[in-house]
């Protein structure tokens, strides 16, 4: 290389006796080369050393001040190394002449470490913090090291963990196969008799279902039934009959829904409250129980609904049994599902006396549903009548119910029935009438009104009567659990006077009914599991008090429970 500045000091240093390992001098300086011994033998006393990484000299390349005191600094460092060395060179194996040279050689060195004082400095300073760096490395690697060591011995833990993990889920996997496989040669040697009832409900979509309502009801000075003293129950608005102050069954139903079939669904729903009770005031005639008063709820009619539907596709649906006419929203819902305890006055007249809703008959009904509506055609024995019996003349009840749902929390429908045939003469059993429901946060509201025409085959106009009337309800949550209700309620079974449902009315006009609810709704878990306190008003007009009863006020609880 070329030297910026000239180094007679090195040819005192190369007289020093004291040698080191020789170095090899870098492919890039031929041996034939004029400078090459010098090379040699300034990089075999470490005073220069190659360029990294592959160790070339790179002689043709200027040398810089750093360069250069690189060097000053190495040539320092040997000489400290000589003068502290306990190998000192003997005495006559140093000339005075080389004693001049290295003399010298100092003077110069001492002239050139003045010159690049501040080179040392710097190259002083950074070799410290090189020094500092490497030991924090290696410290670094130490720990790393031992670090990389441990998580190889987790990782060998984990995979020994794993593998018999592994072993133990073959293991396991063997044992459930032979067990299954004993099983399997079980079962072939048993004989199926029948199917469990959780095969049943899984194979069907089977679903029981049910209700139970108990109440307590109390006429202060009447009676239930609101009938006077000594006289028989009327046959209009009747909570029962009885005393003024008992407990009753109301309701204990118990039903049944699947599907048999794609598309084929069934339904049955038993009210046990309506069973007679055979040990009431029963005589013996000839070996025969024969039952003279039975229990409020008694009637025929214990098994409430049976029928089987078919899906015809997306929209249509037939349905064919013993079921609900379809007539009023407030008919076809569920009896835990009301807000007030008993349903509207039209809703629970006699059959055969004004009822419109809460209808059942046997019949078919064909449906159609879309998104904003549905629509129902029924044929039926009678409107309720004879209910499961056969039909005891030759007409039918035909009706049709359309609501409009497009509109949401908004039910607004009509609907229609009356009887169809070429009989003569024949009864009438006309019924037509609107509903609107709406609910909007925490508020209901709900109204249904009909007219009804009813007559029987014989008799002329003194066997018909014209029933006109309707309800109004609101509701509102003061919470999740509490709820007030009011219902305005009114029916006029007999617009026009004569009789209704066998009993005799005063003249064509006050025949009507007023009663006034006043509820509140406890809701224990959902909508059909709830405790009721309705009070009511039941105000009855002059000519309807045959019909109705006398003017009462009923304090009525009901506790049901729907499943």
């Amino acid at each position: 290389m070329h030297a910026k500045f000239s180094i007679p000091f090195c040819i005192g240093a190369s007289l020093i006796t004291l040698r080191v390992a020789a170095q090899d001098v870098a492919k890039d300086i031929p041996s034939t080369h004029w400078a090459y011994s010098a090379v040699q033998d300034l990089a075999g006393k470490c005073l220069i050393k190659g360029f990294p990484a592959d160790g070339k000299f790179l002689g043709g390349q200027t040398l810089t001040r750093y360069e250069m005191a690189t060097i000053i600094e190495r040539v320092l460092q040997r000489i400290d190394e000589l003068v502290k060395s306990t190998k000192a060179p003997k005495p006559q194996s140093v000339s005075k002449s080389d004693v001049d040279k290295i003399a010298s050689s100092l003077h110069e060195i001492r002239d050139l470490s003045e010159e690049f004082k501040k080179e040392l400095l710097v190259i002083g300073s950074d070799l410290k913090q090189a020094q500092d760096d490497i030991a924090a490395l290696k410290t670094q690697t130490a720990e790393l090291s031992a670090q990389l060591t441990m998580l190889n011995g987790k990782v060998d833990d984990a995979a020994k963990t794993a593998a018999a993990a592994k072993l133990a889920s073959e293991h396991t996997s063997n044992d459930l196969k032979q067990l299954r496989k004993d099983t399997d040669t079980e079962l072939e040697k048993k004989v199926t008799v029948g199917i469990s009832p959780a095969d049943l409900a899984k194979k069907y979509n089977l679903r029981l279902f049910g209700d139970v309502q108990t109440w307590y009801l109390n006429a202060p000075g009447s009676t239930a039934g609101g009938q006077a003293s000594g006289s028989s129950a009327p046959a209009g608005r009747n909570y029962g009959g009885g005393v003024g102050d008992t407990f009753r069954l109301r309701r204990a139903e118990i039903g049944v829904t699947g599907n048999i079939a794609p598309k084929t669904d069934f339904y049955v729903l038993i009210d046990f409250a309506k069973i007679p009770n055979l040990s009431s005031n029963s005589s013996t005639v000839s070996g025969t129980s024969v039952v003279t008063s039975v229990g409020a709820n008694a009637t025929n009619d214990v098994v409430q609904e049976a029928w089987a539907g078919y899906q015809l596709n997306s929209h249509a649906r037939l349905q064919v049994g013993a079921e609900k006419t379809g007539m009023t929203e407030e008919g076809n819902r569920s009896s835990v599902a009301l807000y007030t305890i008993e349903r509207s006055i039209m809703n629970g007249l006699p059959t055969n006396g004004g009822r419109v809703g809460y209808v059942r008959d046997t019949g078919a009904i064909l449906s159609y549903k879309i998104a904003q509506g549905n629509v129902s055609f029924g044929v039926f024995n009678d409107n309720g009548a004879v209910q499961n019996n056969v039909d005891n003349d030759r007409t039918k009840f035909a009706n049709v119910v359309a609501n409009y749902t497009g509109i949401r929390n908004l039910i607004a429908g009509v609907f229609g029935g009356t009887n169809v045939d070429n009989v003569h003469p024949k009864p009438s059993r006309d019924r037509a009438g609107y509903t609107i429901l709406y609910k909007y946060g925490r508020n209901v509201f709900e109204s249904e009104g009909a007219y009804t025409l009813d007559q029987s085959a014989v008799g002329g106009l003194t066997g018909r009567s014209i029933g006109l009337g309707g309800y109004a309800l609101y509701g509102y949550s003061l919470s999740k659990k509490w709820q007030l209700v009011a219902k305005i309620d009114e029916w006029n079974p007999s617009v026009h006077g004569s009789s209704v449902a066998g009993v005799t009315l005063g003249g064509p006009s006050n025949h009507n009914l007023n009663e006034y609810t006043f509820g509140l709704n406890y809701y224990l878990n959902g909508n059909n599991n709830k405790i009721q306190l309705n009070y009511i008003d039941e105000d009855g007009q002059h000519n309807g008090i045959a019909f109705w009863g006398i003017r009462r006020q009923l304090i009525l609880t009901n506790y049901s429970i729907g499943f």
